[in-house]
């Protein structure tokens, strides 16, 4: 008899450990897969300023369309509430936010300044819900005719908002 309570104390502390440790482990996951997203961003956007130049008017623009994960949250990762990409004016670069639902909050410097829908505003871009979405990044000329990234809203669902 004291074998199987000694047995089922062992499993429940045994299972409480893992359940703590996977837990634990949930946040990293997340925070791995949002910084893949944002780094499959900077990727783009760089490339495309990098390696193409400005259309003349009435030719397409150039463009590159990234999906991206954003995890929900589940056994083995945390759920986002909120991303976004904010263009710095003083530099040619962005930060990049993220908030867990556990209240973890990170940002990570984006080599390209990225601004929403408008090459002429300084707007903030918000990446909204979670699950695979395509991001919509063109090159466009700003009020003084120099290139700039801009995230153009997907013609579908409307995955991108700004601040």
């Amino acid at each position: 008899m004291i074998r199987y309570v000694l047995a089922a104390l062992l499993t429940v502390a045994i299972l409480s450990l893992a359940a703590v440790a996977i837990d634990a482990g949930g946040s990293d996951n997340t925070e791995r897969q949002v910084q893949t997203a944002i780094a499959d961003i900077e990727r783009n956007a760089v490339a495309l300023a990098e390696h193409e130049e400005l259309s003349p008017t009435g030719h397409p623009d150039p463009q590159r369309v990234v999906e991206v994960s954003i995890p929900a949250r589940s056994l083995t990762t945390e759920g986002v509430s909120h991303v976004e990409i904010e263009p710095l004016e003083e530099a040619d670069a962005s930060i990049a936010r993220y908030v867990l639902d556990d209240g973890t909050t990170n940002e990570e410097l984006v080599d390209q300044r990225i601004v929403y829908r408008d090459p002429t505003d300084n707007r903030t871009t918000e990446l909204g819900g979670t699950g695979t979405q395509r991001l919509r990044l063109v090159l466009l000329p700003d009020e003084n005719g120099e290139p700039v990234v801009v995230v153009e809203p997907p013609e579908t669902d409307g995955f991108v908002s700004s601040t």
